[in-house]
């Protein structure tokens, strides 16, 4: 026990444990009641005996209010003050240079979800955040910086994983400039997503206990027609294209209303299989503190997730839904050996398991836009399984009857450091060494198996109905592939120096990196890099950094592996100036800073392109005796000259805090010009040898953009709120892309936006066969009324691939974040909100899409119902109906072309900490209970859709959790 905490202040019995609770956060307990105050004596300090009195000290007193009143946001690493992450360091906000931006793990924890990523929507300006796919276990977002994917780096090392807790997070920060990365060379051109984990402070253990526990929703799952208006339309898509109807009055009548349900089925298929909520749920148990000579963190965390398909335990007794379970341990400890002498420790372990039906869960969601409610029954009369030759696999039958899936995956993860003061030598002088060992192991296991459908066969003589059997229930799979055994070798050696001299401050940094990386079985890929950073301030006014790396890589050509990347950095702190005295008190502090660079990226060399690979070819076959023999053909073209991509980086931008720091500002212009960039030639290249040609260095990108983010925070007596927000424009355009020779300059791809959709321009529908006429022709097709109609942009009369142009806006996408919270007396309450604008997505279901099956056709969403016919020509939203694809209404065209900003509540969470009266009682210095959710409203254009889902995976979801911390 801590001499400091040495005064007996109550005694409780909890659950048969005797705590005795002293005048500080230790609590001694003890199961032998009897021997309990027998064994130890404890001393009152003399200040105690002789004011006589057994009460609190202040500093317990002190953590109790500061925990229950607390903010929980990112204020600490904004102000001017403050220490913020950089590369293999920290540096004071007030002297920081480079671009960057950092949330702190605790304003993230309010999010339930399992990936960090998923935290971070409106956090970081620059950092733009969008999902797809809600596959539990595979449901990483798309993170994009500055229009590029950052490189994640973990406590200083590169690491692919963005599924951990966030209880280990101490902060997160986005590096963008060139001098921000410079240290990682040709690894850094994209920026970095930064994440500092928790470690041990010189401090009375703090034991932390969360346990959560939620609901999950899907949102926008797809609402397709009924039995009765799918095979009405159906009919008229088969009319539309002059083709005969297949349903007949009696088959919509008996559609409509239900009067056969096993021979003219109406199968909602989305509520058959999948449930309307799914449970997840979150343990967590973290301890944190130490002494002047050893500090620690150690955190355990469990987490379950379930998904939405539907199971019977009367079938299996297995697992057949879709679930995730993690279970992660890290441990950072950091020991002074000596004065001088710092060795840490950090371990991670993470397990993950998951699994999935046999038929797989991306098979599933597929079935379900392919199959109409009409095209069998769940179950035949006699209980069997629906099916027929057009659908032969029943979706029930592949949720709960075709096995099941598991994967696992493990990570294992160790850093070692020592850190070496050399002040005897040189004051300010250090040297330190570190070492990380990673591995990553997944495997994926088959017990899949095969099931029968049924479908029903009427004797037209004695009307007895019997089954034809399709497929069979075979013998359940048992085999399993390992798809990732890779393990990283980092290590890093640097040389300091950080030294104050009157009004000068110099910081220098020396470093060696080697970066090993074996995936599966293929060679190693190593990064080396020899790197130097030099900070200089003067009197906190002016300052200057300089950054650099000479880094290579192995999978260039030998002599042509190693280059050079440089960055400077600027910054003068207006507000200390002696002719701003008279504002400081108002202007607190105003900073200009500016950065330009030069960087790079590795990331698309390819495993040895400069060689010259042979792929096996056909087998050659000869006579007399019957023989054969295999051949070789030449692979894609070997690149002798491949080198790097690379980036020239400017930046300026402001900072500034003012009224005692209760606002602050920061704002960002940036200019990225990529060039050397990949790909392959499609200019002055020969198709006579018929060889594949390789990427080349020649595409040239620009990306550039503002970036604003502005806070408040206060307090009104025991009311304590904050507010802040961001917003970020972001701007790409193509510089050189070797296209081909186009008639119109409007179809040139190179000076429209990266990755611009091209395609035609919807100018409506034809609404008569006059217009038609009329109208320029359709090379290749004759348009009908009810078709879309397409602007000839050459004026020439025929409409062709020669008027495409870009489609959508090719304005920046802006995208931006709200975040508030207030506290008032330990009732607590923060949200997030974020939103896009100038964001377009591609939106074309195609209904009654052939399955490939002998005469089956898959599904149609409701919205055909709006399609164009005669009678609604002028209120019609869609083309008229095909079956499948039209030649002329699929084409890709700005009609298909959709808004999809939005505005969304992403979290909001409530809570409330107990007063210190009720908790200090059983020992605890904080008990606080709260409840969050995610994904709680949102405001879009699309209708139907998510907009960042759309349709074809597995929706978005809703969370509303609830849970409560513990701290003692």
């Amino acid at each position: 026990m801590n001499g400091t905490y040495t005064s007996i202040i109550k005694w409780t019995t909890l659950f048969g444990v005797l705590l005795l609770l002293a005048n500080g956060a230790d609590v001694l307990a003890f199961t032998n009641h009897d021997n309990a105050l027998k064994s130890r004596e404890f001393q009152v300090p003399t200040s105690e005996r002789k004011n006589n009195k057994r009460t609190p000290n202040d500093s317990l007193s002190k953590l109790r209010d500061s925990l229950r009143t607390k903010l929980r946001n990112s204020v600490a690493v904004t102000l001017p003050g403050n220490d913020v992450p950089v590369l293999f360091g920290t540096q004071k906000n007030v002297k920081r240079i480079q671009s960057s931006a950092t949330v702190s793990g605790e304003e993230l924890k309010s999010f339930p979800t399992p990936q960090v990523g998923l935290m971070l929507y409106g956090k970081l300006p620059g950092l733009y955040v969008v999902q797809n796919n809600f596959q539990l276990g595979s449901d990483e977002p798309a993170i994009s910086l500055r229009g590029r994917t950052p490189l994640v780096v973990i406590d200083g090392v590169p690491r692919s994983y963005l599924s951990i807790d966030p209880e280990q997070i101490e902060s997160i920060s986005v590096i963008k400039d060139a001098l921000g990365t410079a240290l990682y060379g040709m690894k850094a051109a994209d920026g970095m997503l930064l994440i500092t984990t928790k470690r041990g402070a010189n401090m009375p253990k703090q034991i932390t206990f969360t346990s959560q526990y939620g609901i999950q929703q899907q949102i926008e799952r797809p609402k397709f027609l009924d039995a009765f208006n799918y095979a009405t339309l159906f009919n008229e898509a088969l009319a539309n294209d002059g083709r005969q109807p297949i349903y007949t009055a009696a088959d919509l009548d008996k559609y409509k209303n239900g009067t056969s349900p096993f021979t003219h089925p109406n199968v909602n298929w989305t509520d058959e299989i999948l449930k309307a909520t799914a449970p997840v749920s979150r343990q967590n148990l973290n301890l944190r503190g130490g002494t002047d000579k050893v500090r620690y963190f150690v955190d355990l965390d469990y987490l379950s997730q379930s998904g939405f398909l539907v199971t019977d335990p009367s079938i299996n007794t297995y697992e057949t839904n879709n679930s995730f379970k993690r279970y992660s341990f890290r441990s950072n400890i950091d020991v002074d050996l000596t004065k001088s002498t710092t060795l840490s420790v950090s371990l991670f372990g993470r397990i993950r398991n998951s699994n999935q039906p046999g038929s797989t869960v991306a098979s599933i969601y597929g079935a379900l836009l392919t199959t109409p409610n009409n095209a069998y029954p769940k179950f035949n009369e006699n209980g069997s399984l629906g099916g027929n030759t057009e659908f032969q696999n029943n979706l029930y039958g592949m949720s709960v009857k075709s096995g099941y899936r598991p994967s696992v995956n493990r990570n294992l993860g160790a850093d070692i450091s020592l850190m070496q003061k050399l002040d005897t030598f040189l004051p300010g002088l250090y040297a330190s060494g570190a070492v990380s060992f990673n591995s990553y192991y997944n495997e994926n296991i088959n017990r899949s198996k095969s099931f029968a459908v049924y479908s029903p066969v009427v004797n037209p003589v004695t009307n007895q109905t019997s089954y034809k059997t399709i497929g069979g229930d075979g013998t359940q799979s048992n085999s399993s592939s390992p798809t990732d055994l890779n393990q990283q070798i980092f290590s890093r050696f640097d040389l300091g120096y950080d030294k104050t001299i009157d009004k000068n401050t110099f910081k220098a940094q020396l470093l060696f990196i080697r970066d090993s990386y074996v995936l599966g079985g293929a060679l190693s890929q190593v990064n080396q890099s020899l790197g130097g950073r030099f900070n200089y301030d003067y009197d906190n006014k002016y300052l200057l950094e300089l950054a650099t790396s000479y880094m290579g890589y192995d999978r260039y050509k030998p002599g042509s592996q190693w280059g050079f990347f440089p960055s400077v950095g600027l910054g003068w702190n207006i507000a200390n100036e002696s002719f701003f005295a008279n504002l400081k008190n108002t202007i607190n502090s105003l900073k200009l800073r500016t950065s330009y660079g030069l960087t790079a990226t590795n990331a698309a060399a390819g495993y040895f392109q400069y060689l010259q690979n042979f792929d096996n070819g056909d087998t050659f076959y000869s006579r007399n005796p019957l023989t054969t023999s295999g051949t070789k053909d030449e692979g894609t073209l070997a690149n002798p000259n491949i080198t790097w991509e690379k980036a020239r980086k400017f930046n300026i931008g402001i900072d500034a805090s003012i009224l005692k720091d209760k606002i602050w500002l920061t704002a960002d212009y940036y200019r990225n010009s990529y060039y050397d960039l990949l790909q392959t030639r499609r200019t002055n290249a020969s198709a006579v040898i018929g060889a594949v040609l390789p990427p080349e260095n020649m595409g040239k990108n620009q990306y550039s953009g503002v970036e604003l983010a502005l806070g408040y925070q206060n307090q009104i007596n025991n009311f304590k709120y904050f507010i802040s927000a961001n917003g970020s424009w972001s701007a790409s355009k193509v510089v050189f892309n070797d296209e081909p020779f186009r008639k119109n300059a409007y179809e040139y791809r190179t000076g429209q936006p990266v990755g611009q959709t091209f395609g035609y321009v919807a100018d409506g529908f034809y609404n008569s066969t006059a217009e038609i006429n009329n109208g320029p022709k359709v090379d290749g097709y004759l348009p009908v009324p009810g078709d879309i109609r397409y602007k000839d942009l050459n004026n020439d009369g025929i409409i062709n691939t020669y008027d495409m142009t870009a489609i959508g806006s090719t304005k920046p996408v802006f995208f931006y974040g709200v975040t508030g919270g207030i506290n008032y007396k330990g009732l607590d309450f923060s949200f997030t909100l974020n939103g896009t604008a100038n964001r377009n997505v591609y939106f074309n279901f195609i209904n009654f899409a052939s399955t490939g099956a002998a005469g089956g056709y898959g599904q149609a969403l409701e919205s055909s119902l709006l399609r164009w016919t005669p009678a609604t020509a002028i209120a019609a939203k869609y083309p008229r109906l095909s079956v499948g694809n039209n030649p002329n209404n699929s084409q890709v065209s700005s009609f298909w072309v959709k808004n999809g900003s939005y505005l969304r509540l992403r979290n909001v969470e409530i809570g409330y900490s107990l007063p210190a009266s009720l908790i200090k009682l059983v020992g605890f210095t904080n008990i606080r209970v709260f409840a969050n959710g995610l994904n709680l409203l949102t405001a879009t254009t699309l209708d139907g859709v998510d907009p960042e889902v759309l349709i074809g995976n597995v929706p978005n979801q809703r969370i509303f959790n609830f849970g409560v911390n513990l701290q003692f």
